[in-house]
């Protein structure tokens, strides 16, 4: 979540006294024409690795894009999925949505420029920072409620459940607390103008850099985000869903008193689906970790070092993976908490077929206005959640669908 890549650039043009430290020159005083080239260009990395970036980004958007955005049409488009539960999911496909259309591409760009692109201006700085942190810090905190509300609805089932009301305002809450956490990076961007002598001619640019008034102001930052972004959600989610598990089994040994065969069947359906959630609760804590540990690492180390390796092309190509590995949450998310569950599974279902099913009836109106024909067009496929029972969750429940249907 840090972006030390401008930070390097603009070391490149100003040392810590701000006096003019050009490093296109080399000690005999001759200008690197291929450093030249690259400010000319505002091209930070050099290929193969360019366009090998450009095309791994592009992958991650488009795919995580499509995947937040199905979850976000299947609550929109039907009042039944418009649960307290599904509330939570829908909230955290807006942020993974959020960082497939912002952070990504903004993170991209700042990696792929030797110096800031968007103009003089110093609003979207600022606005950069902010809505990259910020998207970030919502989809981590709402993977922590999602947590935190499976674990009150399972382990004390007779508690009252959350409403509707009440969802929507922990969902405002945690957005307000996102901004709150952003809000340094928004405050400490600034924008800084330098002109750079290219031979005979003068290039003008702006960095946008972060100016901390601490003097290890971003170190502190670093570790502050590696509590709160990271280490606690990681430590909650995972306790939660131990606990989760724990009960489960529990409940799942002592809900059969005898052998008797007619419990067979049912010891063994429910056996199974113990085994499916404890995989599902399990990858949800261990993608978690995975995901966004090399980043946080990296950035972590990156900010408390004061080697100049880590600002070298190497390290900002190691910086691109780091960061696409914690952005490859946001297509996993749709995956663990969308696709597995079955009523989303569904809505997938239902609204890829009507896509499909009206792609083939516009092919169906082409073919017969270009044949000019009479013929009728061909009904469309029926809704396949049409008159199907919805698996409403209850808040009450104590089994484990509510993890797998709510």
């Amino acid at each position: 979540m840090t972006s030390f890549e401008m930070a390097y650039n603009y070391s490149q043009i100003t040392g810590n006294n701000s006096s003019y430290s050009y490093d296109m020159y080399n000690d005999s005083d001759e200008i690197d024409l291929k450093l030249m080239e690259r400010y000319l260009k505002n091209k930070g990395i050099d290929e193969p690795a360019y366009t090998a970036l450009i095309v791994f980004y592009c992958f991650l958007i488009i795919m995580g894009a499509l995947g937040n955005t199905l979850v976000i049409v299947s609550v929109v488009r039907k009042p039944a999925m418009r649960t307290p539960r599904n509330m939570f999911i829908f909230n955290l496909a807006v942020a993974d949505l959020l960082l497939c259309t912002i952070t990504m591409p903004l993170t991209l760009m700042e990696i792929l420029t030797k110096y800031f692109p968007l103009g003089n201006n110093l609003f979207i700085c600022k606005l950069i920072g902010i809505l990259q942190a910020t998207s970030t810090y919502v989809s981590t905190i709402s993977i922590t409620a999602i947590a935190l509300d499976r674990y009150q609805v399972i382990v004390y089932p007779t508690k009252e459940g959350l409403q509707l009301c009440g969802a929507l305002l922990i969902l405002l809450l945690i957005w307000f607390v996102a901004l709150a956490l952003a809000m340094p990076l928004f405050i400490v961007r600034h924008l800084v103008h330098h002109t750079i002598p290219l031979g005979t001619e003068y290039l003008n640019i702006n960095f946008c850099i972060e100016n901390w008034p601490l003097e290890h102001g971003r170190a502190y930052y670093s570790i502050f985000s590696l509590i709160f972004q990271y280490t606690l959600p990681i430590i909650i989610v995972s306790a939660a869903y131990v606990r989760i598990s724990y009960k489960l089994r529990y409940r799942f040994a002592t809900g059969f008193v005898g052998g008797e065969d007619n419990q067979k069947s049912r010891r063994e359906l429910r056996g199974r689906r113990l085994h499916r959630t404890n995989l599902l609760l399990g990858s949800i804590a261990v993608i978690f970790c995975v995901s966004w540990l090399p980043l946080n690492v990296f950035n972590l180390v990156a900010d408390l070092s004061t080697n100049q390796s880590f600002t070298s092309q190497p390290m900002m190509i190691c910086y691109a993976v780091c960061h696409m590995m914690g952005m490859s949450s946001a297509c996993s998310n749709p995956i663990l908490y969308g696709c597995l569950n079955e009523n989303f599974w569904k809505e997938f279902k239902d609204i890829l077929w009507c896509l499909e099913s009206s792609a083939d009836n516009m092919g169906q109106l082409k073919k017969t206005s270009f044949k000019k024909s009479s013929q009728k067009v061909q009904k469309s496929k029926p809704d396949l959640v049409t008159g199907a029972d919805y698996q409403l969750c209850n808040t009450v429940s104590t089994d484990m669908t509510v993890l797998t249907k709510c």
